[in-house]
C-alpha cells in the first residue's frame, strides 16, 4: 500500500510542476526531461528609457537686465504667461543715484557747450589755438554722447522693458518695489517654438544615441505620445548629476513648459541571438546565463542581455550554433545533467557538439 501510494504522489508531483522529472536512461544515470527550443540568430530593436521635463532650449531662451540701477514699478506679467511682441512687461523707476547721474550728465554737457562757445570766440579773435578749440569740441561731443546713452537707458524716468518677441514669462526675478542694480535680471522669457524635452543619461547609454535619433515622449499628465528627434547629445558628464545632458524636439507639441514625463529614444538595431524571456535565468553571482543542450547534456552559457521586446530577448554569448536553447525546465538544470526532450525518448531533439 505504501508503494502504491508514493507512485500517486509521484505522479501528482509531476503533473504539478510540468516538463522536467528526473529519469533513469538505460545506463543507470539520471536524465530530465526538458522542452528545446532552436536556437536562432537575429536582431531587435534598441532604445534608451529616461526621464524629464519640458524646458527653453538654451538658444530660445533671452534675459532682460536693468539697464541701469532702478526700483521695479509696476510689473505686468506673471510667470508662465504668453505675452505677444511689444507687451509691456516691467515698468523700472530710476533710483535716487542714477538720476543724480543724469542730472549731473545735462549739467556737464551744458557747461561743455558754453565752454565750447567761449573757445570759438577766442579761436575766431585769434586769442586761442586751434588744438584747445579741438579739445572744448570733443569735451562738449563726450559729454552729450554720455547724456544721450542714460537717456536711451531710462535715467530720465520710467522705463517699461518690452517683449522682443511672442514669448512664454519663464521667470520674474524681482517683485514690485525692489531696487535691481545695474545689468541685474529682471525678467526670463524663452520662444514657444523653442521648447525641447531635457533630460540625462548614464555615460555608457549616452555613447549609444546621436543627433536626430527618434524618441517617443509620454507625459505623466496621460494626455497622449508625442514623436520628437535628439537635438542634442552632450559630450561632457553634468558635475551636478553624473549624467549626459540630451535634449529632445517637441515640434508642435501642446506640451507646457515644466511638463514631466518619459520618453523612449530610438537606438537602432543591435544583432545577436533571439531566445524567449524563459530561457534566461540569474546565478547567485548576479550573472545571466541560459542552458543549452550539447550532446544530450545541459551547459550553462553567459550571456549579455542587449535590449528585450516583448517576451523575447536579444543576448549575446559563447553559445554553439546549432545547439537548441533549454526552455521550460532550464531552472532545475546544473552544468553536466543530462537532459531529454520532451516528447522525444530516443534523445535530445536539436543538439549540437563544440
Amino acid at each position: 500500500m505504501k508503494h502504491f501510494s508514493l507512485i500517486i504522489l509521484t505522479a501528482v508531483w509531476a503533473a504539478i510542476i510540468g516538463p522536467g522529472p528526473a529519469l533513469a536512461d538505460d545506463g543507470g544515470g539520471v536524465v530530465v526531461t526538458v522542452h528545446l527550443i532552436p536556437l536562432q540568430q537575429g536582431s531587435l530593436p534598441t532604445s534608451v528609457t529616461t526621464y524629464g521635463r519640458v524646458m527653453p532650449s538654451q538658444k530660445a531662451r533671452q534675459t532682460l537686465s536693468a539697464p541701469v540701477a532702478a526700483r521695479v514699478g509696476n510689473v505686468e506679467v506673471q510667470e508662465g504667461e504668453r505675452v505677444g511682441r511689444g507687451a509691456p512687461l516691467v515698468t523700472l523707476v530710476p533710483s535716487p543715484g542714477t538720476r543724480s547721474n543724469y542730472k549731473q550728465a545735462e549739467l556737464a554737457l551744458k557747461v561743455a557747450r558754453q565752454l565750447l562757445a567761449r573757445s570759438r570766440q577766442l579761436a575766431a579773435a585769434h586769442l586761442e589755438t586751434a588744438a584747445q578749440l579741438a579739445q572744448d569740441e570733443k569735451k562738449a561731443a563726450d559729454a552729450k554722447t554720455t547724456l544721450e546713452a542714460l537717456r536711451e537707458e531710462g535715467a530720465n524716468g520710467p522705463n517699461t522693458l518690452k517683449a522682443p518677441f511672442d514669448a512664454v514669462i519663464t521667470r520674474i526675478a524681482a517683485s514690485s518695489g525692489a531696487f535691481v542694480a545695474q545689468g541685474a535680471p529682471v525678467i526670463e522669457l524663452a520662444r514657444p517654438a523653442g521648447l525641447v524635452f531635457k533630460t540625462g543619461v548614464v555615460p555608457a547609454e549616452a555613447t549609444e544615441i546621436r543627433n536626430g535619433d527618434e524618441a517617443m515622449i509620454t507625459p505623466f499628465s496621460g494626455s497622449g505620445t508625442f514623436h520628437g528627434k535628439v537635438v542634442l547629445r552632450g559630450s561632457v558628464v553634468s558635475a551636478q548629476n553624473g549624467l549626459v545632458p540630451i535634449e529632445i524636439s517637441l515640434a508642435d507639441s501642446p506640451l507646457l513648459t515644466g511638463e514631466m514625463g518619459k520618453v523612449v529614444i530610438d537606438t537602432g538595431v543591435k544583432q545577436g541571438y533571439v531566445v524567449p524571456h524563459e530561457a534566461v535565468l540569474l546565478n547567485t553571482s548576479g550573472q545571466t546565463y541560459i542552458v543549452q543542450s550539447i550532446d544530450d547534456v545541459a551547459r550553462l552559457i553567459p550571456v549579455t542581455v542587449v535590449t528585450s521586446e516583448g517576451d523575447r530577448d536579444l543576448v549575446q554569448g559563447d553559445l554553439v550554433a546549432g545547439a537548441a536553447v533549454v526552455g521550460t525546465g532550464n531552472y532545475q538544470l546544473d552544468d553536466g545533467t543530462r537532459i531529454r526532450a520532451a516528447g522525444n525518448s530516443g534523445g535530445a531533439a536539436g543538439n549540437g557538439s563544440r
